[in-house]
């Protein structure tokens, strides 16, 4: 094959990766064969014959995500950005609100306040205490007595640890109470008190249900007698703030805690979102979302309150 050959094989196939059959590529490399010309015109020197490349359809899930975190290129109102910021110091104190009920022994909210509140004009009689006491050694209080002293004046609940060390006290008042365990001996008595808040009925339940397990201190803990031949520990004193509560109160609490935690945590991503494209619709659900994350002192409920009604004074753009 001569050299003129290998070059018109080049652009046959050059003309034939263009889009066109081989025949048109021949027939348009042998009618310029006598000319000087060495470029291929993609048209092939025609008008009529056009190279048309298929539209490219970008894909709406696979750049839309981005576009909505990363910075729009068009402009934001201003005015909308400040409300995202806005909703997203709500979303901190939302945040910081969650966290709070996870510790209900050391936040500013409290399940004991909760139960306290809840206990307010619940009827008489209509709480249930019950649980277990074990030694230091695991072993159950067989014959330990269980006393109750309720704060209404309702006098006093006794009754005996049976051989699986459990006890139930029925007909009790729902509140702060006081409860006594004591064991008397041949030669002493040992005993404990502790400050107690028993749960009220929940929702159209008659009886609210407060179970506790409680451990009796070894001997060893106790200090002396005075000479009255009692040995007692008050931990009432230490109680005043954290009196014991049934552990399932503190339960729902925690999970109460996960909630607004999601909640601050999605309203978030939505601050964000709303902070780069300036959309109105979603700095209103951010609002929304915002208001239900509570925050201490309901400061997330007030600024998700007042971005929701400044959006409504935004001027709407075609």
């Amino acid at each position: 094959m001569t050299e003129k050959d290998n070059l018109e094989d080049s652009y046959v196939k050059q003309i034939v990766s263009m889009g066109y059959t081989e025949e048109v590529a021949k027939d348009y490399v042998k009618s310029h064969e006598e000319s000087d010309t060495t470029e291929i015109d993609p048209n092939l020197g025609l008008e009529e014959i056009e190279v048309k490349l298929p539209e490219i359809k970008e894909s709406v899930f696979t750049s839309s995500s981005a576009k909505l975190l990363l910075p729009s290129e068009k402009e934001v109102d201003p005015y909308l950005r400040g409300l995202a910021i806005l909703l997203l110091i709500g979303c901190l104190a939302g945040f910081l609100n969650g966290i709070d009920f996870l510790s209900p022994n050391s936040g500013i909210n409290r399940p004991h306040e909760l139960i306290y509140a809840q206990t307010i004009g619940a009827p008489k009689d209509s709480a249930i205490f019950f649980g277990t006491v074990t030694l230091d050694d695991g072993s159950p209080a067989v014959n330990y007595s269980i006393q109750i002293r309720t704060s209404d004046g309702g006098g006093y609940h006794v009754t005996t640890i049976d051989s699986n060390g459990e006890f139930r006290i029925e007909n009790l008042t729902p509140g702060l109470s006081k409860l006594d365990i004591s064991i008397v001996g041949d030669d002493a008595t040992y005993g404990v008190t502790h400050r107690l808040l028993l749960s009220p009925p929940a929702g159209f339940e008659p009886y609210g249900f407060t179970k506790i397990d409680l451990t009796f201190p070894n001997k060893n803990k106790f200090g002396t007698d005075n000479g009255t031949g009692v040995y007692w520990i008050d931990y009432s004193p230490d109680e005043m703030d954290f009196p014991l509560i049934d552990p399932s109160a503190a339960t729902g609490y925690a999970i109460a805690g996960y909630g607004f935690v999601g909640l601050a945590l999605l309203a978030t991503l939505f601050s964000v979102l709303g902070f780069n494209t300036g959309n109105v619709g979603i700095i209103r659900t951010t609002s929304i979302l915002v208001f239900f994350s509570m925050g201490h002192f309901y400061t997330s409920c007030c600024l998700g309150t007042i971005v929701f009604m400044l959006t409504f004074m935004i001027e709407q753009k075609e």
